[in-house]
């Protein structure tokens, strides 16, 4: 018996929504039967739990007609996913049958060869085809009944039989007289609406499956689909049901799995002008983890479609977006994303590890931001070294640990943690993008990196498609706030973008990559050599600091450069006479601004963070160090900072006190607001739990 799938974390809401769909009648809400319907599509990054949530909802509805298929297991016409869906439902329904579909694909059989020059000859041999399947039906078909239900429970991922023997399972089960209303019903279909008779019109459809004509190809697949969707309809008129059909299907960006969905859409549609009735009572949820997957609806933003967050979800929603004119069918679509993890479910993954795990899910948490693949191989990693002396140690370490011994000395060497997970999660990506997407790493922003010179040795390929792919991919995010709360810090969007204590030149508001993906781009940037064929850590940040500083209202952007290039002296300058000129609380907005840059080598496991930053003032600001030591070290401290590495240990970050006495002495000696900067100071005393 397989194992009771647990409820993924975090998807409550989506459960409601498609539960909310899946149910036909409520006598509370009077809503119809026959109501639309959305093509749900639950998008997430490579690891984001996709087909765990599928199997989740597939368990859940187990009660009720149900189907599944997976499109990564390899491209199939879309009529052939129509009659897969079509068999397992007819195992999970009683009383649900297709004989629409059934016909049309005795038609299609690749075995079948008809004699066209013969009309009746033609017929002939269609009927024996069609008494041959209703006799295989009755026998000898144990074993490729008993492999349909096993695909059924693996969501398709096997093959099945081909359109004859599919046709045959799908007529089992039904007794002599269900069996001849049903093929007289399915037989009297491809005769209504048009001139030929039934037999006529699929002696035509079998000779078009045998033509290469793309036109054809597509004639054929509509048809059976428009057969598959009929049936249904059929099938819930003869016998009225409290659940719709639920179709679960994952990874429709491979396999042509968005082109059988836009497919059946446009079929849904056809019906639905011809016959006058409401919506067929399918109801379909999908995976995918690009926005290409999906056709609509729109939106001006760079993954150029309309994406709802998990929170946001519902029927009503969906309702409330369909536009007044429908130009096409992309309103049917409705794009959901699957939320992160919080800090809280890290907590009580961990638990389930090992007992001391959860100490370090701030850690985990802030690398991963929540992926959760990520959380999973990073808490793996954790386990081997929370109960250690040295632990704080080895976390610091914890994205170049190897992976878990194989027992073999001679073993070559594998990835490490943040080399597999970068393989990870852009796995599918042209070579050609990801180096594009490495160099995009030095910039704050991916507009800002594709706009300036930053990809000036690439292709003019890449610098036109690079911030589309990464959006559609779900790798760019809102920017995240640059404060104390960033830090290790308490407080998280508290300083002013408005009024007197507004900063004069804010950061653009600009989409960003995810910081987990950063880091891991940021890595690969770092170890570029000068001489090789893209940009090194140098030279972009050169060139984006040329670029900004060149331009009006780009200056903290362009001393997040300098500081990157390790040019610290520049930049205590900078903050020394912005703090005597600007309010104390625009000063803070510019001095979390500048220091969210990004270190070229963020951790030093041989020495402490709070000592590093020491080390990194006297060195790299000596003469900011001699005059201005508080403030040489509060900007390599927050500098410093930015890494969650250098924020252990987790219950009190060592770093923190450096911040705090930091912001206490430039309180005590200088003429700015000293109670905002004893605020500030106070907000890195305790750490939150």
């Amino acid at each position: 018996m397989p194992e009771t799938p647990l409820r993924p974390l975090g998807v409550q809401v989506i459960e409601d929504l498609v539960r909310d769909c899946w149910i036909r009648a409520s006598v509370p809400d009077g809503r119809r039967p026959d109501r639309n319907l959305p093509v749900i599509v639950l998008l997430g990054r490579h690891g984001s739990g996709k087909t765990s949530v599928l199997r989740y909802l597939s368990h859940r509805a187990s009660t009720a007609p149900q189907a599944g298929h997976d499109f990564a297991a390899g491209t199939l016409r879309p009529y052939e996913v129509a009659a897969r869906l079509a068999f397992r439902l007819s195992l999970t329904a009683k009383g649900l049958h297709f004989p629409r579909l059934i016909h049309g694909l005795v038609a299609v059989d690749p075995d079948l060869v008809l004699d066209v020059n013969s009309p009746d000859h033609a017929r002939w041999q269609l009927e024996k085809r069609m008494r041959e399947a209703r006799r295989r039906s009755a026998g000898v078909l144990p074993d490729a009944l008993a492999e349909g239900v096993g695909l059924l429970n693996d969501l398709g991922i096997l093959p099945v039989p081909g359109a004859g023997l599919m046709a045959a399972l799908l007529f089992k089960g039904l007794g002599p007289r269900l069996l001849n209303a049903v093929s007289r019903s399915g037989l009297e279909w491809y005769g209504t609406g048009g001139s030929q008779a039934p037999l006529d019109a699929l002696v035509a459809l079998n000779e078009r499956s045998r033509s290469e004509d793309q036109a054809d190809v597509d004639q054929v697949d509509r048809l059976l689909c428009e057969a598959f969707l009929a049936d249904l309809r059929a099938a819930y008129r003869r016998h009225g049901r409290d659940r719709n059909c639920l179709v679960l299907l994952d990874n429709i960006d491979h396999g042509g799995g968005t082109r059988f969905l836009s497919l059946l859409l446009e079929v849904r549609e056809s019906l639905t002008r011809r016959e006058g009735a409401g919506c067929d009572p399918l109801l379909t949820v999908a995976t995918a983890s690009t926005a290409r997957a999906v056709p609509g609806p729109f939106d001006p933003g760079p993954a150029g479609l309309r994406i709802r967050e998990a929170y946001q979800a519902s029927y009503g929603d969906w309702r409330f977006g369909i536009p007044q004119y429908r130009a096409d069918t992309s309103w049917w679509w409705y794009a959901v994303q699957l939320p992160d993890l919080t800090s809280g479910q890290v907590s009580r993954l961990a638990e389930e590890i090992a007992p001391r795990l959860p100490e370090a899910t701030p850690l985990v948490h802030r690398l991963t931001y929540g992926h959760p693949w990520s959380v999973l191989r990073m808490q793996q990693a954790a386990a081997r070294m929370i109960d250690r002396p040295d632990a704080d140690v080895r976390l610091r370490g914890i994205l170049d640990s190897g992976p878990l011994a194989n027992g073999s000395a001679d073993a070559a060497p594998r990835a490490t943690l943040r080399q597999e997970a970068l393989r990870y999660l852009l796995q599918g990506m042209e070579a050609e993008q990801l180096a594009g997407l490495v160099t995009c790493a030095a910039s704050r922003d991916m507009e800002s990196a594709v706009n300036s010179p930053l990809l000036a040795d690439s292709s003019a390929r890449l610098r036109g498609t690079l911030l589309e792919e990464t959006a559609q991919r779900l790798w760019l995010v809102p920017p995240l706030t640059e404060d104390a709360g960033t830090r290790g810090g308490r407080g998280s969007r508290y300083l002013p973008t408005t009024g007197r204590g507004a900063h004069p030149q804010l950061v653009r508001d600009s989409p960003v990559l995810q910081p987990w993906l950063w880091l891991l781009l940021l890595r690969e940037l770092a170890d570029r050599p000068a001489d090789g064929p893209y940009p090194d850590w140098h030279t972009a940040h050169q060139r984006l600091h040329s670029w900004h500083a060149a331009r009006e209202g780009h200056l903290l952007t362009a001393y997040y450069h300098r500081l990157a290039l390790g040019r610290v002296e520049e930049v205590v300058r900078r903050l020394e006479t912005s703090l005597h000129a600007l309010p104390t609380e625009a000063w803070l907005y510019e001095l979390y601004a500048i220091t969210a840059a990004p270190m070229r080598q963020p951790v030093d496991l041989a020495v402490t963070a709070s000592y590093r930053a020491d080390l990194l003032a006297r060195e790299l600001a000596p003469e900011a160090f001699r005059d201005h030591r508080a403030l040489a070290l509060l900007v390599t401290s927050l500098w410093l900072a930015v890494d969650p590495r250098n924020r252990l240990p987790s219950s009190r970050p060592e770093l923190n006190f450096t911040i705090s006495a930091s912001f206490q002495d430039l309180a005590w000696h200088t003429d700015a607001n000293s109670a905002v900067l004893r605020s500030e100071a106070a907000r890195y005393e305790v750490h939150p739990a």
